[in-house]
C-alpha cells in the first residue's frame, strides 16, 4: 500500500479510511487515529521511544499533538539522535 511504503508504516498494521461520520477523537475500541499531517511531519510507526516517553510523560496521547508539535518534537529527536544523545522530557523543559 502506498501509504505503508510513503510512510513507512509496517505492513502488519492495518490502515483504514474514515467514514464522513467517524470522529478522530473517538476512534473504535482497538484503533488510534493518527492525521496526514502527523505523518507528514515525521511520524513514523512504531513511533520513537523517545517520543512515547515524551507523551506519557506528558499525559498527552498522539492525536492531541498539532502538525507544529509534531514536527517539533520529531525535529529535536532526529536532531539529538545525530548528536548521539536522546531526547527526553527534561530536555524539553528545560527548553521552556
Amino acid at each position: 500500500m502506498l501509504l505503508h511504503k510513503n510512510f513507512h508504516i509496517p505492513n502488519d498494521v492495518v490502515t483504514t479510511v474514515p467514514k464522513l461520520s467517524d470522529r478522530a477523537s473517538l476512534p473504535p475500541p482497538g484503533y488510534l487515529t493518527v492525521s496526514e499531517v502527523s505523518l507528514r511531519a515525521g511520524l513514523r510507526f512504531p513511533p520513537s521511544a523517545e517520543l512515547i516517553e515524551i507523551l506519557r510523560r506528558c499525559g498527552v496521547c498522539l492525536s492531541q499533538l498539532s502538525y507544529r508539535a509534531m514536527s517539533v518534537i520529531v525535529g529535536l529527536i532526529a536532531l539529538f539522535r545525530d548528536r548521539g544523545a536522546v531526547l527526553t522530557p527534561e530536555h524539553l523543559s528545560r527548553m521552556g
